[in-house]
């Protein structure tokens, strides 16, 4: 039978009643619910010979038996499955699809009959959350024949989207619906999560008790946008003794995507910057002067930037995490009088300009992002309110991703190194606190100011943080809070510092608090701070015992110097690695089972042994290794080595007087043996044999 053409009235009907059905579930596809008829059927004949009627004949009964099967799926199909959704295709759900800040979402849906019969199909767009706006949203509709053939009446139909509506829809067997609803959002801002559900009724089984006759699935759209970290920093001061005006200062602009929880990539950005009065480009903004991290594109320069306020870039593209570096030289015009009093004051801001689904046509989704508080930026119209942005003015380093930061001219040169990376071991278990440090490692820093002028003088000016490589997140190695310290040698005359404790507001060490004068040229400052461990594994994996699994942990002191001059951040990484006691247990077959036999079959492995036979021996080896290096390791003490008889009980026995071991003290009793040693340096092995004989009749 030809299958009807799609009822495209729209019929309303209350959205409660019909995804409030006590038989409606979220399966992927119903189970299948089968009836059964059996169709007879007996031919007669009548007919005459010689005139005379004949009785009637009657032909054989043959029997068809019918099997009416009804089913059908509702499947989710966009495609879910990337982390950190980790969803499954195909499934009920469309999870976190990725949405921008009023732009439009495609849910992907399939409804098909996999029954044997004929059934119409009652779909169900139901309630929206409020920031999707229906009037601007549709449904797109193409039928299939079971071969996978569009159905020519029934291809690429669109409705509008009408919260509440039933759509009928005719399917034979085999046949599916493929439909895309693509939801307009509206006022959706950076990591919310917006609601759509969608249901689908078979009139086949309305009347079956029992029978699942509604199938429902859930979209979800997650908005997502990039955040950008704008950082203006000026890497070379201007002199303001030169009456030609033909000194120059460096500028660098970093803008980076910055990752956070709703991160997306950026598309065709542009970057601007517009000088202050007094001052223009010194030379012609080329390719040369820009660098891109990996995935990052350099964009299109607009031409005529040299004599000129500021320069554009547009079509730069920016994936998530990766940053694009623009480097340029600025000079005076004279036709303003700049002093350092004056340069303190001339500060120019970046732009950042982003349509967020390069789509022309849909308003109010364009994401302006500046070092300027205020117009033209208006971040605060898509990033979530809990997490404002901040401009900072002064060179301060950003506290978080989004914020920017810009600096004023300035016009002095400042250096400053950061050496002394340390490598240090240390136990899987510590003293966790500045009160408690035992077992704790101490790393250190050494900063030396190499340029002509104090650093750090002023709050904010010089400071410093200690992170790892777990970002932020305290794991089982962490720097211990509290035991960061300062010492400072002025190089010359002056006061210095023996281990000042630096407290941070925020992670950020400022090392004025502690040397309110500063660091004088060629003095030098050195950090120290401890590490713990809180029962961190040996190895990564845990499995490992081999030492180049060894679990570690980097730290990276950064020092960030800001405000007139400011050299760029610098590091140097120290490195924690896990070190203590391994135990490798061996096994072989032994020659005899004499208590002590030391001849072994082949060599012990760690393996499995195959083909042993009810009464042999087995030889157990175990071996204590202390993985610390004797450059940097520590003693293990207090080492006591057991194997418990109910260890391999109930299928071996222990063969009295077979104990052995070649470094400690061993102890034979009656359901365990032991080895103890006092000591156990760095590299050191101790090892504990022994014999259990395999039980008979087993």
């Amino acid at each position: 039978m030809k299958s009807n053409t799609f009822n495209y009235s729209l019929l309303a009907i209350g959205v409660a009643a019909v995804l409030g059905l006590s038989t409606a579930a979220s399966a992927v596809e119903t189970p299948t619910t089968t009836t059964g008829v059996d169709i007879t059927n007996q031919a007669t004949a009548n007919y005459s010979v010689a005139g005379q009627a004949q009785p009637e004949a009657k032909s054989n009964i043959v029997k068809v038996s019918v099997s009416q099967q009804v089913s059908f799926s509702l499947t989710a199909d966009n495609n879910d499955t990337a982390a950190p959704t980790n969803g499954v295709q195909g499934d009920n759900k469309n999870e976190n699809i990725a949405v921008t800040p009023n732009g439009f979402v495609l849910f992907e849906h399939t409804l098909k009959n996999t029954g044997n019969t004929t059934d119409t199909y009652d779909i169900t767009v139901g309630a929206t959350d409020p920031k999707y706006t229906q009037n601007a949203s549709t449904v797109t509709f193409t039928t299939y024949k079971a071969d996978g053939t569009p159905i020519t009446d029934r291809t690429n139909i669109t409705l509008n989207y009408m919260e509440n509506t039933l759509i009928p829809s005719t399917l034979e067997k085999g046949e599916y619906v493929k439909f895309t609803i693509r939801a307009k959002t509206s006022g959706n801002k950076g990591e919310e999560t917006l609601p759509l559900q969608l249901s689908v009724t078979s009139r086949n089984l309305a009347g079956i008790a029992g029978a699942t006759k509604t199938l429902i699935n859930t979209d979800t759209s997650f908005t997502r946008l990039p955040t950008f970290g704008i950082v203006k920093t000026i890497t070379n001061g201007l002199d303001l003794n030169d009456t030609t005006y033909q000194d120059t200062a460096t500028y660098k602009v970093v803008v980076t995507n910055d990752g956070t929880n709703f991160s997306a990539d950026a598309t065709n950005i542009t970057i601007e910057d517009v000088l202050p009065n007094g001052l223009v480009m010194a030379k012609e903004l080329i390719a040369s002067n820009i660098t891109v991290s990996t995935g990052a594109t350099k964009g299109t320069i607009a031409s005529g930037s040299l004599g000129s306020q500021g320069f554009s870039i547009t079509n730069v593209n920016l994936p998530i995490g990766q940053s694009i570096t623009i480097t340029f030289e600025v000079k005076q015009t004279g036709a303003v009088t700049i002093t350092p009093t004056v340069a303190m004051g001339m500060i120019n801001h970046v732009t950042v300009t982003d349509d967020l689904d390069e789509d022309a046509a849909t308003t109010g989704d364009i994401v302006i992002d500046s070092t300027k508080t205020g117009s033209p930026e208006n971040v605060s119209t898509f990033y979530p309110a809990a997490n404002p942005e901040v401009n900072y003015v002064k060179g301060e380093t950003p506290a978080k991703s989004g914020d920017d930061s810009t600096v004023p001219l300035l016009t002095i040169k400042r250096e400053l190194t950061l050496t002394g990376v340390t490598t240090k071991e240390i136990a899987p278990v510590t003293g966790l606190t500045a009160a408690d440090t035992a077992g704790q490692v101490t790393h250190s820093t050494v900063i030396t100011n190499t340029g002509k002028d104090v650093e750090g003088s002023k709050p904010g000016e010089l400071t410093f943080t200690i992170t790892d490589n777990d970002g932020g997140v305290r794991d089982a190695i962490n720097v211990v809070p509290g035991t960061v310290k300062v010492t400072y040698n002025p190089g010359g005359t002056g006061t210095g510092v023996t281990d000042a404790t630096i407290t941070p507001v925020n992670g950020i060490y400022d090392i004025n608090t502690v040397l309110t004068a500063g660091i004088k040229a060629g003095g030098i400052v050195t950090i120290t701070y401890n590490v713990s461990a809180n029962d961190a594994p040996l190895f990564n994996p845990v499995t490992s015992t081999n030492d180049a699994d060894a679990t570690f942990e980097d730290t990276i002191v950064t020092l960030i110097p800001v405000a007139e001059g400011a050299p760029t951040p610098i590091t140097v990484t120290d490195k924690t690695t896990v070190r203590g006691l391994v135990l490798v247990k061996k096994q072989a077959l032994a020659v005899d089972c004499a208590a002590t036999s030391t001849g072994i079959v082949g060599s012990f492995v760690t393996t499995d042994i195959t083909g042993a036979l009810p009464g042999q021996c087995i030889v157990y080896q175990i071996q204590a290794r202390n993985t610390s290096t004797t450059a940097a390791g520590f003693p293990i003490t207090s080492v006591t080595i057991l194997d418990e008889f109910s260890k391999f009980a109930p299928n071996a026995t222990y063969v009295i007087g077979s104990l052995a071991d070649m470094d400690g003290a061993e102890i034979e009793g009656t359901d365990r043996v032991t080895t103890t040693l006092a000591t156990l340096a760095a590299q050191g092995t101790a090892t504990m044999q022994f014999k259990v004989k395999i039980k008979t009749g087993l």
